[in-house]
């Protein structure tokens, strides 16, 4: 076996070692190296190309290759930093300390213990990139789990994509779940099944998910759409819709907003229109421009709002409008508002007092509506 340089190009045979001389730090090979079979390298390797016809490969060293590398039916593994100007291969590489690679395609497993830097990587099984990443696109067909840093343009993963500390990115899509263990920021959502977030989580442009999303910080994004559970601990966007649950710590404040099923939250301030099918639950209250509380609803803290109906046997508290509309059998505590209807059966248990007029025949109003000049002020 030769040891230190090698001019041209060398055929590793199976089961071949290359050791650098006496002293010398490793291998260099100014042309193709090609390992058939399995082999090993003790030290450092130095190559123009580097091919890997099948087996294993083991570089006990730091590896650049000034060209390609290339892996047929074979695996390296680099027990040092890796840089090459592609890495393209079928089974799987694994580095022990850091990637440097413009292109990465591989078709099973990819492990880097170090930081990772492609412009396109690209994985068909899974990858687990446990250091901060610097890429332009991330594409992997499994399981992805990446240490924070960047993806500029897009990241798409067929099944689970987790990251371990803070991530910025342009556009994320994932077709089973995405664990975040801390913040994560980018432009566009797409997820399939759910998220989990231990911190912030913002998509400037839109955010939707097919399942369910709990983030423990702020959630914030233009759209949001969720098909069932939200849950975060502040919340903002300008157009909100969620299928199901949403349950929110702090406050919530968008454009609009629709809730499916029960809505609660410290408070929730909407300055277009806001509809929920179950119950709303707020702490200081809910405020809108327009708010529709759905049949057989319930809303438990105070509504101000321009424009407010209640549907058929909801029932709320105390309610704050400009144009304020009881639908039959509706309950409600106290009730401020310039105009209001009542319709049948209609029970106010508290205040009525109104500016310009008043029709509630057949409501029942526990105390003698009172026609004001003022109403008293709104808690929001």
């Amino acid at each position: 076996m030769p040891t230190g340089r090698v001019e041209g190009n060398y055929d590793l045979p199976p089961g071949g070692l290359l050791q650098p001389p006496p002293g010398g730090p490793g291998i260099e090979v100014t042309g193709t190296l090609t390992s058939r079979d399995s082999g090993t390298i003790e030290g450092s390797l130095r190559c123009g190309d580097l091919r890997i016809e099948d087996g294993t490969l083991i570089v006990r060293g730091p590896v650049v290759a000034n060209g390609r590398i290339l892996l047929r039916r074979a695996r390296l593994e680099v027990q040092g930093d890796l840089k090459a100007a592609s890495l393209t291969g079928e089974k799987g590489v694994t580095v022990r300390g850091n990637l440097e690679c413009a292109e990465v395609e591989i078709g099973g497993h990819v492990e880097v213990s170090g930081t990772t830097k492609a412009e396109s990587f690209e994985v068909g099984g899974s990858a687990d990139l446990t250091g901060a990443v610097d890429l332009t696109t991330l594409d992997v067909g499994g399981r992805v789990l990446i240490g924070g840093g960047t993806v500029r343009r897009s990241i798409e993963v067929g099944g689970k994509f987790e990251t371990t500390a803070p991530l910025s990115f342009g556009s994320l899509e994932i077709g089973g779940m995405g664990r975040f263990r801390a913040s994560a920021q980018g432009e566009s959502v797409e997820v399939g099944g759910m998220i989990d977030c231990d911190a912030d989580f913002i998509a400037t442009r839109g955010t939707e998910i097919g399942g369910r999303i709990r983030v423990a910080g702020l959630l914030r994004s233009a759209r949001i759409e969720v098909g069932g559970f939200l849950s975060a601990g502040s919340l903002q966007g300008e157009e909100i819709e969620v299928g199901g649950v949403t349950e929110v710590t702090g406050a919530v404040s968008a454009r609009r907003l629709e809730v499916g099923g029960r809505l609660s939250a410290e408070r929730v301030v909407v300055t277009d229109r806001i509809e929920v099918g179950d119950e709303i639950r707020t702490t200081s209250g809910v405020k809108a421009d327009v708010l529709r509380v759905g049949d057989r609803s319930t809303v438990r803290g105070p509504i101000v709002a321009r424009e407010v109906t209640i549907g058929d046997r909801a029932v709320v508290e105390d309610v704050w409008a400009g144009r304020l509309r009881l639908e039959s059998r509706a309950q409600a505590n106290n009730v401020y508002a310039e105009e209001i209807e009542a319709e049948s059966r209609v029970e106010v248990a508290g205040q009525t007092q109104y500016i310009r007029s008043l029709r509630g025949e057949g409501a029942r109003f526990a105390q003698t509506p009172q026609k004001v000049s003022q109403l008293p002020p709104a808690p929001l």
